[in-house]
């Protein structure tokens, strides 16, 4: 009897949870990650801005917005603040909607240098996306 309970529970989550993430294209209701939070950048001499454009129904978290820098020496990095947000994936915390730019100076950059962004979101309809990580090569 309990094994016919765990069998139906597994079929339920099997086939009505996990449908919507394997759906063929254009039938899901959620947008890939780059269409959702569009991800570019622009250099000025030592000054790099990352813009992110968040879709409407979408955001980013705060906290899940790390710079790396790899042969090359940044300034400490200010991200600015966000608005808070209760979401069900975690809890309280400082989103992003709409445009986010994020200057970042980079004092010195080596040939080759890189910076790797990493970023995550969610749909407001409750779907969590999985981080991205993008390579920005800093002049």
């Amino acid at each position: 009897m309990a094994q016919r309970i765990l069998t139906l529970i597994l079929l339920l989550c099997s086939t009505s949870v996990f449908a919507g993430l394997f759906d063929a294209p254009g039938r899901s209701n959620f947008v890939p990650a780059d269409q959702a939070f569009a991800f570019d950048f622009q250099q000025n001499q030592h000054d790099l801005n990352l813009t992110w454009q968040v879709k409407d129904g979408y955001y980013l978290y705060r906290k899940q917005i790390s710079i790396i820098p790899a042969q090359a020496e940044i300034a400490a990095v200010k991200l600015p603040a966000g608005v808070w947000h209760e979401d069900e994936f975690y809890g309280k915390s400082e989103i992003y909607r709409n445009t986010l730019t994020i200057p970042v100076t980079v004092n010195q950059a080596q040939s080759g240098a890189t910076l790797t962004v990493t970023y995550q979101g969610c749909a407001d309809a409750g779907f969590c996306y999985p981080p991205e990580t993008k390579t920005v090569p800093p002049e």
